[in-house]
């Protein structure tokens, strides 16, 4: 059994994950410093702009709940009152300011880190969690992305760490009354965590349950005489149970909004069916880095997955034969990710599908600290042992740390090189956009460049909409509902009316049909094209066609 001494190497590795970390989010908050936005955040930038009614109903209409754009709302009217936001020199663009809102998750996580986590599992631990949650696969574009999924990774990760220490309440035998803080925070996370995305909801929901559940099973064998430790206290289940209920209450409200979208669901929705597939998927998602070599990437994913595997069943065996306490908590949060792809595979069977990988991101928070917590106990168990003999734990310990270490720092790098790729090329399609005239016709054959198009076109105040046309489509009800100058034309015949009545007309195009459209145009109207260049907004390349006849 490993010391409850923290060692020097300990805090040493811990901090240095730690600072790398914190290094991590100022390059994110550097990096925030940019306008380009993606068709997903066009969404968040269009609702969080509306009057709180407006926003709600909006939400209500799509597929997310409303808290994200509420506190997106808040943050960005609170820099405009404060002249933080503004078109002057020295101010930031809202863009900006929205992208700082979604760092702000990681630094409260890491305030956390630093001192829950530290205090209940150590700095190698703590450290560890801090570097993981910024960097691993998937997260680091997350610091950035004007979209609720930072939130709801703390959402969900503060409200396990509270349950945590209601399960402590029990464990240690303390002899204290209601833990209200700890309840209130519970309540709090989780109900934050249901009103901001809905497999958010089903990891705080998993949390409680399993909580709950420990309690009742722990009670009952108590009650039997298995374990003869004094009088049982019954304050942390009736804490933990009024916080279940509380969020139950919490969310009646928004009962009858989530029937509504999950019938629109049942008719409609983007997801492609699930299968076998997803569950390889999904720990490619988890577990696979960013490199070049995408070999290198694959090997390294096997070796962490093993790895974790490892570690897996060592804490479930410390769990089952030993009882160790920390052993069992992380078990407790282990558990939460594969329950919350059961629960969303199981969905997508039952209603169709509604599970895709990024849904998972809520409930990674859980997973990394588990992670970090069992490898830390590792690691402690050997560096602990004065006689230093080989010990297979801390090897798997060292190896994990090794992996996230590499995995990490080459996944935030590539985030580095694609978001000052983008940057770059955005300020030439910004200059682009500059030097075409308002009454120019501008067309495109992708209805999420054509939203994109208008919110750029059409930033400045003076009031002026420059429209922007969809060849042959229609733009989503929302997106045209919010987004200024959105209008369809459906035949070749109204572009030659255009030019010959004078109008420069520019097509956008996208994607290899651009080719196919501009030929059609040309053999059907006599329309002549000429190709000025293509050009990148944030993900969306398009080329840019000057039409004549």
């Amino acid at each position: 059994m490993p010391t409850n001494k923290e060692t020097k190497a300990e805090r040493v590795a811990g901090c240095g994950f730690f600072l790398a970390a914190v290094f991590c989010l100022i390059r994110s908050c550097i990096l925030s410093f940019s306008i380009d936005i993606w068709y997903d955040e066009l969404f968040s930038m269009e609702f969080s702009s509306r009057p709180v009614t407006e926003l709600v109903s909006l939400t209500a209409r799509d597929v997310h709940p409303p808290l994200y754009y509420m506190i997106l709302r808040f943050f960005t009217l609170l820099m405009r009152g404060l002249g933080v936001i503004g078109t002057q020199n020295g101010e930031l663009t809202v863009e900006t300011a929205a992208k700082l809102v979604s760092v702000l998750p990681f630094v409260i996580l890491m305030v956390y880190s630093a001192t829950t986590v530290r205090k209940s599992f150590g700095t190698l631990a703590a450290g560890l969690f801090s570097f993981a949650i910024i960097t691993m696969p998937q997260m680091p574009e997350y610091t950035t992305e004007i979209r609720m999924y930072s939130w709801a990774i703390l959402f969900v990760t503060a409200a396990l760490l509270h349950a945590f220490a209601l399960a402590r309440d029990v464990w240690e035998k303390r002899k204290c009354g209601f833990d209200v803080p700890d309840g209130a925070a519970l309540w709090l996370y989780s109900a934050a965590a249901a009103y901001t995305h809905y497999y958010a909801a089903f990891a705080v929901g998993i949390i409680i349950g399993l909580l709950v559940c420990w309690m009742i099973i722990y009670y009952i064998s108590r009650m039997k005489g298995k374990e003869e430790h004094g009088p049982i206290n019954f304050k942390p289940i009736a804490t933990a149970v009024a916080a279940m209920n509380l969020v139950i209450i919490s969310y009646i409200p928004w009962a009858s909004v989530v029937l509504s979208q999950v019938g629109t669901v049942k008719e409609s929705y983007w997801i492609q069916p699930v299968g076998l597939r997803s569950l390889g998927s999904c720990a490619k998602h988890l577990f696979k880095g960013y490199f070049s070599e995408s070999a290198v990437g694959t090997v390294l994913a096997v070796v962490l997955f093993l790895t974790v595997c490892v570690l897996f069943v060592r804490t479930l065996f410390r769990a089952v034969k030993e009882k160790e306490e920390n052993a069992v908590l992380s078990l407790y949060a282990f558990a939460v990710l594969p329950l919350v792809v059961a629960a969303g595979l199981l969905a997508s069977i039952l209603i169709r599908p509604v599970f895709v990988n990024r849904y998972m991101l809520p409930s990674y928070g859980c997973f990394w600290l588990s992670v970090s917590i069992m490898t830390g106990r590792e690691v402690r168990e050997f560096l602990a042992n004065k006689e230093k003999r080989f010990a297979f734990g801390a090897l798997i310990g060292a190896v994990l740390m090794a992996l996230v270490a590499v995995i990490g720092a080459v996944d935030f790098r590539a985030f580095i090189g694609n978001e000052e790729y983008r940057i770059v090329n955005m300020k030439k399609t910004l200059s682009l956009f500059e030097g075409i005239s308002s009454d120019t016709i501008i067309i495109s054959n992708f209805n999420q460049v054509q939203g994109l198009l208008s919110y750029y076109l059409n930033r400045d105040e003076s009031g002026e909409v420059m429209d922007v046309y969809l060849y042959e489509g229609e733009p989503e009800p929302l997106i045209m509902e919010t987004v200024p100058g959105l209008k369809t034309i459906e035949d070749s015949v109204d572009i030659a009316n255009y030019l010959e009545s004078g109008k420069q007309v520019m097509f956008l195009g996208s994607f290899n049909s651009r080719e196919d459209i501009i030929e059609d145009w040309k053999e059907d109207m006599g329309i002549e094209s000429v190709n000025e260049g293509s050009y990148l907004m944030e993900r969306y390349w398009f080329d840019v066609f000057r039409l004549s006849q």
